[in-house]
């Protein structure tokens, strides 16, 4: 009888979920890309790369956190890199993150009023997914273009998130058309607005929503009168309507719609104005999709707060937040402009990054190159104890196969927040190299196999004279870029 109940328990709680939210969003315009060659198509199995995104004629690897060379001093050089290092004042600060997620967790009945279906939940908890990262999957049927578009969605919000809760990305596709949703699941389905299934009266004709998330909640007793429920999400879904949607737009509807089932609401616009949160969009997503402030609570959330917390509880379990990062950065010229690329250490969570030109024609087109191709260039990064990582990078290509290995060699560290020295003046670094075979996709390139790390690297110029990329692993996070 008890384990009955407690079921029949679990199912209330569920159907509570069911009704709780309903979410449309809008976003900015289209932004496209021109002039150079398409991104390549992103599949379930290119989850766990770093995002790669394209704008104004620059591609960009990794996290949006590059820092400018004019705002942190040059330290040395690495033959034909110029090393850049020191602290910037570049985050959103712990006031800011700290209102923002007290007013999360106390929405949307902060006001005592009952507007629908607020009631539902308990007041004035926190609310996230609680134990392990939730599985993405997109419904059968599912058109290449949109999942390529969920799958960039994926790497933007896992480039924020610790890495303990890297968003997964399952290759099997889920039902279609359905309500409901596997415990530990996000199921995402694109369809017209008319063919959502509905828990409750569906819009009317006169409302249009091109978004909507749809949680499934777990609620248990706690035993403790000052915090008598604890509440995880513990699935959901996502609507998108693609015929009203395009681009950048629908980069940031998904988006939207994914952090609603991570535990985000809609804030204030008048106090929170720069959100892909914002009810109705806003002014839509950045050129990144995300705004700082939406990265920050991501990493805040899961990877400090517990669900179902009170919100004056926030402030003292985040604890110490910095606005202040650490910068490494390296750069070197080639023929269309810079490549630079580095990583940034701020609260724990250290972000690698690149940037260049991007080629005029992918690399299999280029008839300039033959036989095996060589680039050679600098690795640099930042391990989890704020220690600064350089070594000789080296990139071959075989073209007729469209694949090749990354050498990155003379590995050595530097003592934890001090600056870089001239090569040869660190300690070595692990045992001095690692390698990973690649595979060429467009003007990307992946690892196959190798050391442990994700490895992502895209060709810059545009006849690909450079090359660049991220390397992301549990003691290190590293940017690297190299010219031929």
């Amino acid at each position: 009888k008890e384990e009955t109940s407690m079921k029949l328990f679990m199912q209330t709680c569920i159907g509570m979920g069911t009704a709780l939210i309903l979410t449309a969003c809008s976003g900015g315009g289209d932004a496209p890309f021109s002039g150079h060659p398409a991104l390549p198509s992103q599949r379930p199995i290119h989850a766990a790369q770093a995002p790669i995104v394209a704008l104004d004629g620059i591609l960009h690897v990794g996290a949006d956190v590059a820092v400018p060379d004019d705002q942190v001093p040059p330290i040395t050089a690495h033959r034909d890199t110029d090393l850049f290092y020191g602290l910037v004042q570049d985050g959103v600060g712990a006031a800011e993150v700290i209102a923002y997620l007290q007013a999360d967790a106390a929405y949307p009945s902060a006001d005592g009023e009952d507007n629908g279906d607020v009631q539902l939940l308990p007041d004035g908890l926190f609310v996230r997914f609680e134990t392990v990262p939730p599985t993405i999957r997109v419904a059968e049927g599912t058109a290449a273009e949109l999942i390529d578009e969920t799958v960039r969605v994926v790497q933007l919000i896992n480039a924020a998130l610790p890495q303990a809760w890297q968003l997964q990305f399952s290759r099997d596709p889920g039902p279609a058309g359905m309500l409901g949703a596997s415990d530990g699941e996000i199921l995402v389905e694109f369809a017209a607005q008319e063919d959502w299934p509905h828990p409750d009266t569906p819009p009317t004709s006169e409302e249009i929503h091109i978004g909507l998330a749809q949680p499934y909640y777990r609620i248990e007793p706690t035993g403790d009168p000052e915090a008598p429920w604890k509440v995880e999400i513990i699935a959901g879904q996502v609507w998108v309507d693609p015929t009203r949607t395009r681009g950048q737009e629908r980069l940031g509807v998904i988006t939207h719609e994914l952090l609603h089932l991570l535990g985000r609401n809609h804030p204030d616009p008048a106090r929170f104005p720069k959100t892909i949160m914002l009810a109705g969009g806003g002014g839509g997503p950045s050129e990144h999709v995300l705004h700082p402030l939406d990265r920050e609570a991501l990493l805040a959330v899961y990877d400090r707060l517990e669900p179902g917390i009170a919100p004056d509880s926030i402030a003292e379990t985040l604890g110490a937040w910095s606005d202040t990062s650490l910068h490494v950065r390296g750069a070197l010229g080639i023929a269309d402009g810079e490549i630079a690329f580095g990583a940034a250490l701020r609260n724990g969570l250290s972000q690698p990054w690149a940037f260049g030109p991007a080629p005029h024609a992918d690399l299999e087109a280029n008839t300039v190159l033959s036989e095996s191709v060589n680039w050679s260039g600098r690795l640099l990064g930042l391990t989890p104890q704020a220690e600064v990582v350089a070594g000789a990078a080296d990139l071959t290509v075989e073209l007729a196969i469209l694949a090749g290995r990354v050498d990155f060699t003379r590995l050595e560290s530097w003592a934890t927040h001090a600056a870089p020295g001239a090569i040869g003046t660190g300690a070595i670094w692990g045992n001095g190299d690692l390698s990973y075979s690649i595979r060429v996709h467009g003007n990307s390139f992946v690892q196959t196999d190798g050391d442990a790390g994700t490895l992502t690297g895209v060709f810059f110029g545009a006849s690909h004279e450079g090359m660049g990329g991220v390397l992301e692993r549990d003691d290190l996070s590293a940017g690297f870029g190299g010219d031929r």
